[in-house]
């Protein structure tokens, strides 16, 4: 009896075994069935063609305007202001008076001056005419002579003095505010006016770390003013034949003709200059950039049947950005055809159909 029911017990677990194995094959076959006839996992996106640029490394520093000229006139006598042709903000032009202090007592003095000078020249001419006949001694003619040059240098101090109470423009420029009037008494070598020249060139100082290559005169740089959107070309026209004992950094002047830009002096201003030499990269949209902890990626696009790509995933070295275009240092060579917008949706031997021809997508640089 007990056989017999072991017997039944395994024939039914046999049964049953079968069965659920027999199912299971069964389900397979169908799935296996059905995914032969569903399309293959496929991603449309947009296509470029690598594309090259022309790059040159730069650093962005801040630089300041120069005044072309600048002067703090003082004055070398003292005495009281007679005459002022110099508003504030005002421009002047060169050789023109700008203030003027009393002279009257060396007016005075130089008319005495004068007429001393006339009667000792006239002693002269006797003294020289008497000695012809030898009518007087030669001491005497020389000491006439000598109070004709007396007279002549009272009248160049006393001239020299008035000239220096007169403040005269040296060059062309603009006058800083100031708070003088006709009447007040200025105290010798006291500031009087400040000059800022006006020229055709406007003046940018700045300084680059000694780290880089220096820069050859005639070098361009870019200027962008901080309130404006436009940037400017600038010429390198000097530089400082030695480094900065506090910073070493190496101080430049570039040159700017003001009807291009005109800044007043001190005013601060972005400059981008060069730190190597002019070279030409890859370059391909941010977008078409995979980047993972093991690093960046960009998907190539190889041809396949019925016009359609296969995403090959190559690993690439990028430099730096420019816009929104990053230089490829290692990885890619130009005209390869990329995936661009919507490369994030690959993965590698992912079959791919491109929106655009590569003719309508490729880079604008």
């Amino acid at each position: 009896m007990k056989i017999t029911r072991w017997i039944a017990v395994s024939v039914v677990l046999g049964g049953t075994v079968f069965g659920l194995n027999s199912y299971k094959t069964s389900l397979q076959e169908a799935a296996a069935a059905q995914g032969a006839n569903m399309p293959e996992p496929a991603a449309t996106v947009n296509a470029i063609e690598v594309a090259t640029i022309d790059y040159q490394k730069t650093v962005k520093v801040s630089g300041e305007v120069q005044a072309f000229k600048f002067l703090v006139l003082n004055n070398e006598l003292a005495g009281k202001i007679i005459s002022l042709n110099a508003a504030s903000g005002s421009q002047v032009e060169k050789g023109q008076v700008l203030l003027e202090l009393d002279h009257s007592d060396e007016d005075a003095r130089l008319i005495a001056a004068k007429a001393t000078l006339v009667l000792n020249k006239q002693t002269l001419h006797r003294y020289i005419e008497l000695k012809k006949n030898r009518e007087i001694s030669e001491d005497l003619v020389d000491q006439a002579n000598a109070d004709v040059q007396i007279a002549k240098s009272n009248i160049a101090v006393l001239t020299t003095a008035i000239n220096k109470k007169k403040l005269v423009a040296p060059f062309t420029a603009k006058v800083g505010i100031h708070t003088l009037e006709v009447g007040q008494y200025l105290d010798n070598n006291s500031q009087v006016l400040e000059l800022v020249g006006v020229n055709d060139f406007t003046w940018v100082d700045f300084y680059l770390p000694q780290v880089y290559q220096e820069l050859t005169l005639g070098s361009l740089v870019t200027l962008k003013p901080m309130n404006q959107d436009q940037s400017f070309e600038a010429e390198i026209i000097a530089v400082d034949p030695q480094l900065s004992r506090e910073s070493r950094h190496l101080k430049y002047r570039a040159q700017i003709a003001s009807s291009k830009l005109l800044l007043k002096p001190h005013t601060l201003i972005s400059v981008t200059a060069p730190i190597s030499a002019m070279t030409t990269l890859n370059s391909v949209p941010d977008l078409a950039i995979k980047r993972d902890p093991f690093g960046n990626y960009v998907f190539i696009l190889e041809a396949d049947k019925d016009g359609a790509y296969r995403a090959k995933q190559v690993k690439v070295e990028l430099g730096e950005r420019q816009a929104n275009q990053v230089m490829v240092l290692e990885g890619l060579t130009t005209g390869q055809l990329i995936a661009s917008k919507g490369s994030f949706k690959l993965f590698p031997g992912m079959k791919v159909y491109v929106a655009d021809t590569p003719a309508d997508t490729t880079a604008k640089l």
